[in-house]
């Protein structure tokens, strides 16, 4: 969504992939030293974007199922704010992201972003079948070529790659939510409010 500062695409990974790749549609010239770059295939148009948070800002949840997106919106700077915790991302990414794309992305770009969001819906649900554990863990690479054909070099780090090894880890360790930190950071954020009320 080009958020400012969340970003991997800038300047210096168009030039790089002017040097690296052969996508002549998303490389820059290497004297270029201007701000503006061409539009990539995976980003979205401010319209789209502003259209994509109020829908994010208009879903409704059950009750502890996940923050009030509305507060995590923030329409003025058309960004995310910061007060959207690390489950509200989680459930961005498994369940709403490939409904809001939808519409708004070509299809070999949106079929590889749902792709990833189901590979972590079966991994993060709370009965895993081995087979299709078995499955995802052949699919995964190829997932990752894909995504390798879209986004730009610098998008891969650590972090990307460890995606391969998830069905690996849910065979081998059972169930994510065993493992989740999640309510060992809100115990850490209401211990923190417990102490500064005490000091004062």
């Amino acid at each position: 969504m080009d958020l400012k500062g969340k970003t991997k695409d800038g300047l210096a990974a168009r030039k790089d992939m002017t040097i690296w790749c052969d996508r002549p549609e998303l490389s820059v010239d290497l004297e270029y030293q201007g701000k503006e770059v061409p539009k990539a295939v995976y980003q979205v148009t401010e319209p789209q974007k502003a259209a994509i948070l109020k829908w994010l800002a208009s879903q409704k949840f059950p009750d502890g199922y996940c923050s009030n997106l509305s507060r995590c919106v923030d329409m003025n700077k058309l960004t995310t704010t910061t007060s959207m915790k690390t489950h509200d991302a989680h459930v961005i990414m498994q369940r709403l992201l490939p409904i809001a794309l939808k519409e708004m992305l070509p299809e070999h770009v949106w079929s590889c972003i749902t792709e990833i969001s189901l590979l972590f819906q079966s991994i993060c649900s709370s009965v895993l079948d081995a087979a299709s554990l078995r499955r995802l863990q052949e699919s995964v690479p190829i997932l990752m070529c894909n995504l390798e054909k879209i986004m730009p070099p610098s998008f891969f780090d650590t972090m990307e790659h460890l995606i391969i090894h998830l069905p690996y880890e849910a065979l081998t360790a059972g169930p994510v939510f065993y493992r989740w930190m999640y309510r060992f950071e809100r115990l850490v954020t209401i211990s923190f409010k417990k102490r500064l009320f005490i000091s004062q």
